[in-house]
């Protein structure tokens, strides 16, 4: 084993190298790094994707693959959807880790196709843990953002930093949605510093403002914490619950890290239950009118569906009015929201195209320009 002393001339020396290496050359090094992480990168995605899917079609003797998906799964409480295993191996692919390609050479998802004149239809929650947390927390702030149809991360970026909503930037709606999000998946100001470039002291000062524009968040998050302690659990909306064992640890890293868990749970767990019971609406709902649509899949706060073109609207219809309205949801667990749930769609040929639907008093404005995308006459 190195001493100290040798790892500190190795040092030295390899500080020495560089300052003799001319701009030209670090340039051509830096270039050379980011291809070859770019190449590993897609080497993964390959590798995870492209070839797990091949294998499981090969497997399956049919152009399809087929997901597991597990209600115990995850323990933040989301749906969990991953390959199914076959003795020793892995086939098919997790909807849920799909990346999004920026760009048509490495759109993995567009391999997922609706079946020939049948229209790929993501109906996607917009903002749901967001709304779970103004739910919860009792933040008649936010509740107001979400009720008004104010864009909640300009009006949060508003609040913060003192701004007329018209007049924030967009360097300052990036931050305070940056914020909003720590909140929901439990980062830190030093998350937040280094997404943004910025000091660790204006990342907190910026975090303290977000609490002072929604008090009653950090009520909220001081209540989960106060009811983990003493209770060795958290709960959601839904009567799910998370046991959080750690938090009686001596190590308080360990117990940090399990009350962020925690504080997680209540707002994941109810986002991803919300959308369960519209699936189980809409599922019924197709049934009962003999509709060809189905649901093929989800994704986190998504639904994926496919239908023939002819039923298109009509499946449209059935699904933006089960997500927003969600009767299951008001019928078996009583519970009434109290801001509305948005929905954003998009109609195409494939899990990884389409064109986003417009509504003007839910009617869609753009029908033409959707039908002549998918090439109907």
């Amino acid at each position: 084993m190195r001493s100290w002393k040798q790892r500190n001339k190795d040092k030295e020396l390899s500080a020495s190298q560089i300052s003799t290496k001319t701009i030209e050359e670090l340039q051509k090094a830096h270039s050379y790094i980011e291809d070859f992480l770019q190449f590993k990168a897609s080497e993964k995605l390959d590798k995870t994707y492209i070839a797990g899917t091949k294998s499981a079609m090969k497997f399956n003797k049919d152009k399809k693959v087929y997901p597991v998906y597990r209600f115990d799964g995850t323990v933040t409480g989301r749906l969990s959807c991953a390959a199914y295993s076959v003795g020793k191996f892995k086939k098919g692919v997790s909807f849920h880790t799909l990346p999004r390609g920026e760009n048509d050479d490495n759109n993995i998802r567009s391999i997922f196709t609706a079946p020939k004149g049948w229209a790929f239809v993501t109906s996607d929650y917009s903002g749901m843990e967001l709304r779970v947390l103004s739910h919860i927390a009792k933040e008649v702030r936010m509740q107001k953002a979400f009720t008004e149809g104010l864009d909640l991360h300009t009006y949060s970026a508003s609040l913060a930093f003192g701004k007329p909503y018209d007049k924030v930037s967009k360097d300052l709606r990036q931050i305070a949605k940056a914020v909003s999000f720590l909140i929901v998946y439990g980062g830190s100001a030093f998350t937040l510093s280094k997404k943004h470039g910025l000091s660790i002291k204006k990342a907190e000062r910026i975090i303290e403002q977000w609490f002072a524009a929604y008090p009653a968040v950090p009520e909220f998050m001081d209540f989960v914490s106060d009811f983990i302690r003493e209770n060795g659990y958290a709960y959601s909306l839904f009567g799910r619950r998370r046991h959080l064992d750690n938090v009686y640890s001596q190590d308080d890293k360990v117990v940090k890290r399990c009350l962020r868990q925690g504080l997680n749970f209540t707002i994941q767990s109810p986002a991803s239950d919300i959308l369960l019971c519209a699936l189980l609406g809409i599922t019924k709902e197709f049934k009962k009118r003999k509709l060809k649509a189905r649901i093929c899949a989800t994704v986190h706060d998504s639904l994926e569906a496919v239908c023939p073109v002819e039923e298109l609207w009509e499946a449209e219809s059935i699904l933006r009015d089960y997500m927003i309205s969600n009767p299951i949801m008001k019928d078996v667990f009583g519970l009434e929201f109290s801001v509305p749930f948005e929905v954003e769609t998009l109609v195409g040929h494939s899990f990884g195209d389409g064109v986003e639907l417009h509504f003007d008093n839910d009617l869609v404005t753009n029908m033409g320009e959707v039908m002549e995308y998918l090439n109907v006459t």
